[in-house]
């Protein structure tokens, strides 16, 4: 009732707003409290793809402009029970494994992190991945298309990551386009669980892309913990601003420590499609 209440009085007061013609703005300025701490934050995903691996690493922030801090000169390996494999800085900070491998199912990989004197470890085991199930775009025109669902669907049997790159900057309409005008990155998941908000979340841009676009598609399977990291950082991202908000809390993380971010293990399947 109290709920009714609340959006009767806004509404009214909205139209009565409206039909007087008044307006007014006010600015506001927040005052963002901080202890200046910083924390690392993790990101990494072995994938059963024979290439060099990559391990994300950098320093947490305190205001929402503000650009995260890479970390630099941090001793990264992962042990998989028989083999140790070390991850060395590349030009952009990232952690690259000194040589290529993939991971294979039911192993479980070892992530260890010596940085400023502080050590960081977590677990990580690659479950298997279904094929591709439908994630099928739609037609919007005569010319544009888009993927219809949600942030995340249903599905009792797995849960899995959808990670799409759509490239038209090939086609001669848009050659001379810049180029976030010509490519986009999309992820879409598939949880085992279903949240009210996840239903009814926020609306969200679309991204349209033309007939003759090419999709990559990489499909990634997730771990029960992995599963439960994306799904609270949904919580808090994507999810967030709806009618039905949670209380707001940490995002799950399986790294030791203080640190934040996951570590995770996935078997991967690929495609490609032309949009027709």
């Amino acid at each position: 009732m109290e709920y009714l209440k609340h959006n009767f009085c806004y509404f009214l007061l909205f139209g009565i707003i409206s039909l007087s013609g008044i307006s007014c703005e006010k600015t506001i300025d927040f005052n963002f409290k901080s202890d200046k701490s910083e924390f690392l934050i993790v990101d990494g995903i072995l994938t059963n793809e024979n290439k060099f691996q990559e391990i994300n690493l950098s320093k947490s922030f305190a205001l929402p402009n503000e650009q995260p801090k890479s970390v630099s000169g941090a001793d990264v390996s992962v042990f998989d029970g028989t083999q140790t494999y070390h991850f060395t800085e590349d030009s952009s900070e990232i952690y690259l494994s000194d040589v290529k491998f993939g991971v294979v199912i039911n192993k479980t990989y070892s992530l260890r992190i010596i940085y400023e004197n502080r050590e960081y470890t977590a677990k990580a085991r690659a479950v298997p991945v279904l094929s591709h199930n439908s994630l099928n775009y739609i037609q919007y025109n005569d010319s544009l298309y888009y993927f219809p669902q949600a942030t995340a669907e249903f599905s009792p049997d797995e849960a899995a990551m959808y990670e799409i790159n759509a490239d038209w900057s090939f086609l001669p309409v848009y050659e001379n386009l810049p180029e976030k005008e010509t490519k986009a990155k999309m992820f879409f998941y598939i949880l085992r669980t279903i949240d009210v908000n996840e239903i009814f979340n926020p609306p969200h841009e679309k991204v349209y892309f033309p007939k003759g676009t090419r999709l990559a598609v990489k499909k990634y399977s997730l771990s029960p913990e992995h599963e439960k990291f994306i799904r609270s950082l949904l919580l808090e991202t994507q999810w967030n601003g709806g009618n039905f908000d949670t209380e707001e809390d940490n995002v799950y993380t399986n790294i030791s420590a203080g640190a934040f971010g996951f570590f995770g293990a996935s078997i991967v399947l690929s495609d490609t499609v032309t949009v027709k």
